[in-house]
């Protein structure tokens, strides 16, 4: 089930920018138990959502690993994201849309987001913390902010800390989305081929050069274009 978490009160970001409040889509399912302790947060990755039956069909669902049936599973949509929770399409405090000021959040941000939003469910333990990439950081900024939450965290192809190569990757696929000529307007289309140009840079980060080969070899020798990407 999906739902919107509104928060009210002031909420001062780690860069000192203050909010007079956030919301949070997110979705749950199954029920908290007595003893509340069946708990299952997933911590989706950065271009995904809120709907981890969506997008890990496998673990999630009856008699599968993670089953409605017993455990309480929770999956908040990121802020910044474009699917429900704060974002750059949202309003500012004066009513205009945020666009390219929306205020940086980092990964703490978003988890001191997440611990209103626990407060709210009532959640005083979560018996499984697991999130992939983006979202195994956070379970992992989490984890370290309060130990003692977590009985078990599954951070899946994830790090605690940045490597150079992985910021020359990052900082490689926002300099697409800023070159293209679009990006400065303030429209909900801006940068959309920059991104997908970014997305494909973050694509070679992900696989190797078997992966290509095994997958998305081209069999024409003579072939001049079309290529798969």
């Amino acid at each position: 089930m999906r739902e919107v978490f509104h928060y009210k009160e002031n909420f001062t970001l780690e860069s000192g920018y203050l909010l007079s409040g956030f919301h949070l889509a997110y979705n749950t399912y199954g029920k908290l138990n007595n003893r509340k302790d069946n708990v299952v947060w997933i911590f989706h990755a950065l271009t995904a959502n809120s709907d981890p039956q969506g997008w890990w069909p496998g673990l999630i669902g009856e008699n599968k690993l993670f089953d409605p049936a017993k455990n309480f599973i929770i999956c908040v949509n990121m802020p910044g994201s474009c699917y429900g929770s704060i974002g750059p399409l949202d309003t500012d405090n004066a009513g205009k849309k945020w666009f390219h000021d929306f205020p940086f959040f980092t990964t703490r941000d978003m988890i001191r987001a997440y611990q209103h939003l626990k407060y709210f469910l009532g959640i005083s333990q979560i018996q499984v913390g697991i999130g992939g990439s983006m979202g195994g950081q956070q379970l992992l900024e989490w984890a370290v902010e309060e130990p003692a939450l977590f009985a078990n965290i599954f951070p899946i192809a994830c790090n605690a800390k940045h490597s150079p190569w992985g910021i020359a990757f990052n900082a490689t696929q926002r300099q697409c989305i800023e070159t293209d000529p679009s990006w400065p307007l303030k429209n909900e289309q801006a940068g959309r081929q920059g991104m997908q140009a970014a997305r494909g840079v973050a694509l070679l980060s992900y696989r190797n050069y078997e992966t290509y080969r095994n997958f998305q070899h081209d069999d024409d020798d003579d072939q001049m274009g079309g290529f798969k990407s």
